[in-house]
């Protein structure tokens, strides 16, 4: 019995060292000089400390500022994460997790318009490993149900970046181009808000649902390179904001 719980709080402190590690790492990618400083992890009751994994479909699209370029629709999207929630007291936590979301969305453009064998709209799509960090503010549990709305910051790494240009004629892609490489900044910094519930099963585990709108705050194209690439000769920069609304399912143990 001893032993299982010094696995247990093992685990929780390689998880939680894994999760700081990236806060650290992603927000020293997006400000070089974020200061970084000793941690003591012995003032961390790691009995108030929560993981979880979820899965997280999500309706995503993007906001566009360029003279050649407007958004579009929506898209649908998915994204998948562990969770940790560490209880600060009965009513408040804080919340993080290690996220890998697809986001995007439609958008068309003079190429698009102009071209009589493509869509008018194509779409664009991201991979992003995101670490939000935030508050959690909760109601006490009546019937084994809470309630609790949430809001915090996040920052992450992109890891895929394209575009799809569909046929006129009807589905299939007819051209795709890599943005990944010059078209695409390395990282991306946001906000998200949210509200949710969740139900307890046990000590150990707990079911939640949450709703979470995530917009970011800083661009995800790398604009003035769409003035000069080949495929895409746009007069001025561009500049790409995405934004979601995540629907997250999840156990927490």
């Amino acid at each position: 019995m001893q032993a299982n719980k010094i696995n247990n709080q093992c685990m929780k402190r390689t998880l939680f060292l894994i999760i700081l590690l990236n806060i650290t790492l992603l927000s020293k990618a997006q400000y070089n000089d974020f200061p970084v400083r000793n941690f003591d992890l012995t003032q961390i009751n790691l009995d108030q400390l929560k993981f979880g994994i979820k899965v997280s479909p999500a309706i995503s699209w993007i906001n566009v500022d360029n003279n050649d370029a407007f958004a579009g629709g929506a898209t649908m999207k998915l994204g998948v994460g562990v969770t940790a929630h560490y209880e600060i007291n009965d009513l408040l936590a804080i919340v993080s997790a290690i996220n890998y979301n697809s986001i995007g969305g439609y958008m068309a453009d003079s190429r698009s318009l102009n071209d009589v064998n493509a869509n008018d709209y194509f779409k664009v799509n991201y991979g992003i490993l995101e670490v939000p960090l935030g508050l959690k503010l909760k109601t006490p549990t009546v019937n084994n149900y809470n309630y609790y709305v949430q809001g915090g910051v996040t920052s992450g790494f992109i890891i895929s970046a394209n575009e799809k240009i569909f046929k006129a004629s009807g589905s299939g892609v007819y051209k795709s181009y890599d943005l990944m490489k010059d078209l695409t900044y390395p990282s991306i910094a946001g906000f998200f808000v949210g509200l949710g519930s969740r139900y307890t099963i046990n000590n150990k585990f707990k079911l939640f649902v949450e709703v979470n709108y995530k917009h970011a705050l800083t661009s995800i194209s790398n604009g003035e390179n769409y003035i000069t690439d080949p495929n895409h000769n746009y007069s001025q920069a561009i500049y790409i904001i995405p934004a979601n609304m995540e629907f997250s399912f999840g156990v927490e143990f």
